[in-house]
């Protein structure tokens, strides 16, 4: 029976254990398969995206690409910086691919990882806003003598930070004012268009004064010109003529209604950058024929030099209404015509008058639309300690408006001392060919509304001086001080040669040179008739000697031992080049309290990396910075002992920028033993409890006599506390709680300790400091 029983048993046990094998594989079995089903609906969705892709590709190639606008080209100058996640999965794709690696992993991790992968893309995915946003645009006025007069109204949104460029205009047009929420605002040219370059946020409202002329002959006239693209368009002109039949190209809705002995026309139009209105005939009211209404432009470019102070100026004529064929300057006194040149079969001559000299003009026949006329003009005397110049005045014109940028191709310094009619801008708002004009840098730009404005500028000659044969990159310095006054520097010096044959070293008092290595090579340093060591050099390598070399000095100094506190002075050798960068590391010995090292210049902060303008007689441009901090440097060729100093020392570092030739680095260390502070720091430790002791006794005492009790003095307290903590212990029986809260107590005492002995060391250290 017993036998039956425990057969029973085993074969129920088998049972349940063959049940739980096949639910494992079972659940195993389903896994697998719906992890091949997802691999399957991934691999069809990445095959359906790359026919997607491709047909989009394809399309794309099909279909031509829209043609480029000159509204575009001036929009693109306000491009967003690219997304965060755009700009990191570029810099991927630019990366090459490690060739020879090859990594195998299952498909269903691969689905994983490509799924995950694009969930971080799609976080890490920001849009930066666009800086430059063009509402909703109105165009309002009227045809007086032939000229639409139109009055523009232009709702733009700034975002970011830098200059914005916003087209507000095409330069077909005269531009007579134009505002910002009221403040009038310079405006500059770029190709096509009249371009506001600002740096301001949020909502502004532009509003333009034009002039449009006509096209076209008598009895078919029409008015077009370019337009900033807005989703909004509006547009409404009145004609002093009735009868008319106006229409506007790209109109979405218009009217045209004849009201009070004109034609009123209103039309809506769908996004675009030209404004055309055809369909009518000569409006009248235009003058006799030979009469002319035009604006003008100038931009002219000062050129400072050693030699002459010429002008170059640029008058742009644009004819509103007739033709022109003579055009007339007037011109400052004092100045001489180098050149002036036009189209047209231009020619020219000058007529001296009271207040100047009068340039007139002609061309072989009559100009419409547009004309230029260059002029070059040198200023008598030359560049003199001071420079009056005032700008030529166009005659003729209805308005006149220009700009002006400064130059100094020569070695001077020049300072604004007075200026009338001109307003100062940033360089970037004069037009294109300003600033693709100048040879040298542009120092400063105006704009100006005002006839015959002027500039006076200071001139001062800049001493010539020769450029130095060599640069030193950094000087690195590791000095390890010892506790009985003997001072180990190791000198590393980076720097550029062209033509020096050696390096001048000025050393401190009671130093001695141990060792020299120029570019890992033992050298022999030689002495001056100054006294001063020369350190041998040789030419830096390269094309423009732009490879580094590398001078290793080990220096020994002898300085009074080091008592029980002080400030020693350490001090650095002399170059006779300047620095870029100087990095100084102290180890001092460990059994001192130090403070922080006093200095003639306090320590500076490196704050990135910059670079000049590259010269066209170099193939890179030329950066402070390029130190080989990322390298490892090799250790000092000195006694082997230095490791074990450095490592048991106390570290204090100091670093400066920009050390000027013969500039000597001083550091004073003050210093006192550590063992000095620890009786100020017990005491301190004892004062502390004694009179929290004191509180406690004073507040036992008051309760001691509101219970009528006698108080006790200190004096039988102290007598009395070794007997009473005796039988104080033998009467309890420590329980574990209590035992822990004890050592608990105890442990949070010392820390308290530990802090207010710490804190103490340190105010008796910033008092000594002081």
């Amino acid at each position: 029976m017993q036998r039956n029983r425990s057969g029973a048993f085993f074969a129920l046990l088998l049972l349940v254990l063959s049940s739980l094998v096949a639910t494992h594989a079972v659940a195993e079995e389903s896994d697998s398969e719906q992890a091949s089903e997802e691999d399957q609906a991934a691999e069809s969705e990445g095959s359906e995206e790359g026919k997607g892709s491709e047909g989009e590709e394809a399309e794309s190639e099909e279909s031509p690409k829209a043609p480029t606008t000159q509204f575009d080209e001036v929009m693109k100058l306000n491009a967003p910086p690219p997304a965060e996640g755009e700009a990191k999965a570029a810099a991927n794709e630019a990366e090459p691919a490690a060739e020879g690696g090859t990594a195998t992993v299952p498909l269903a991790e691969y689905s994983e990882l490509a799924r995950r992968a694009a969930r971080i893309r799609n976080t890490r995915a920001t849009f930066a806003a666009a800086p430059v946003v063009l509402g909703a645009a109105s165009y309002e006025g009227e045809v007086e003598g032939g000229v639409l007069a139109l009055r523009e109204k232009l709702v733009v949104t700034l975002a970011g930070d830098g200059l914005k460029f916003v087209p507000l205009v095409g330069d077909d047009v005269a531009l007579v004012s134009a505002t910002a929420d009221g403040e009038p605002i310079g405006v500059t040219r770029r190709p096509g268009y009249h371009v506001w370059v600002t740096d301001r946020k949020g909502v502004v409202t532009v509003e333009l004064s034009l002039l449009v002329g006509p096209r076209g002959g008598r009895g078919s006239i029409e008015y077009a010109f370019r337009s900033a693209r807005t989703p909004s368009t509006r547009v409404a002109i009145r004609l002093p003529s009735e009868g008319l039949s106006p229409r506007f190209d790209g109109a979405v809705v218009s009217e045209v209604r004849a009201e009070r002995g004109g034609t009123t026309a209103r039309a809506t139009l769908a996004p675009t950058t030209e404004i055309r209105v055809v369909g009518f005939r000569d409006v009248g009211g235009v003058e006799a024929p030979g009469a002319a209404r035009a604006v003008a432009e100038t931009v002219s470019l000062l050129s400072i030099d050693e030699r002459a102070v010429e002008l170059f100026t640029v008058v742009r004529y644009t004819i509103l209404r007739g033709t022109m064929q003579s055009f007339e300057v007037a011109l400052p006194d004092g100045v001489e015509v180098v050149s002036a040149e036009g189209e047209g079969a231009f020619h020219s001559t000058t007529e001296r008058k009271d207040d100047g000299i009068l340039l007139r003009g002609e061309t072989a026949f009559p100009i419409e639309g547009t004309y230029e006329l260059s002029l070059r003009l040198r200023l008598r005397g030359g560049a003199k300690d001071r420079v009056m110049a005032r700008l030529p005045h166009c005659l003729g014109v209805e308005r006149e408006h220009g700009w002006l940028a400064v130059e100094v191709p020569g070695k001077m310094r020049i300072g604004e001392t007075s200026r009338e009619g001109l307003v100062a801008v940033a360089v970037p708002e004069l037009p294109t060919e300003a600033r693709a004009s100048a040879v040298s840098p542009i120092l400063d730009a105006y704009r100006y509304h005002a006839a015959s404005p002027a500039l006076g500028l200071s001139v001062e000659r800049l001493p010539e001086q020769e450029l130095e044969e060599g640069a030193i990159d950094v000087v690195e310095a590791t000095s390890v001080l010892a506790a009985e006054g003997k001072l180990v520097t190791d000198l590393r010096v980076v720097l550029r040669n062209a033509s020096r044959p050696s390096l001048a070293l000025g050393l401190p008092p009671n130093t001695e040179v141990r060792a020299v290595r120029l570019d890992g090579e033992p050298a022999r340093p030689s002495r001056g008739e100054d006294g001063k060591l020369l350190l041998p050099l040789q030419r830096s390598r390269g094309a423009d000697h732009e490879e580094p070399i590398t001078l290793d000095i080990v220096l020994e100094s002898s300085l009074p031992a080091l008592g029980l506190f002080g400030a020693p002075e350490l001090a650095l050798p002399a170059l006779d080049l300047g620095a870029a960068a100087w990095r100084w590391r102290l180890y001092l010995p460990a059994h001192n309290e130090y403070l922080d090292l006093r200095t003639d210049v306090p320590a500076e902060v490196y704050a990135g990396a910059a670079s000049w303008h590259k010269p066209p007689h170099l193939k890179r441009a030329v950066r402070w910075n390029e130190s080989e901090e990322g390298e490892e440097r090799a250790a000092p060729a000195v006694a082997p002992t230095w490791t074990e100093l450095i490592a048991t020392n106390t570290e204090k570092s100091h670093v400066r920028y920009w050390v000027g030739p013969g500039t000597v680095v001083r550091a004073r260390v003050p210093f006192v033993r550590a063992y000095l502070l620890l009786p100020l720091k017990f005491a301190f430790v004892l004062g502390l409890f004694a009179g929290l002791g004191s509180f406690l006794y004073r507040r036992a005492g008051r309760n001691r006599a509101t219970s009528g009790k006698p108080r006790t003095s200190l004096v039988e307290l102290a007598v009395r506390l070794p007997g009473r903590i005796k039988a104080f212990f033998r009467r309890q029986t420590f329980s574990r709680p209590l035992a822990a809260r004890v050592a608990l107590l105890s442990i949070g005492f010392l820390a308290v300790a530990g802090f207010f002995v710490n804190r103490f060391g340190k105010l008796v250290q910033a008092l000594f400091s002081g």
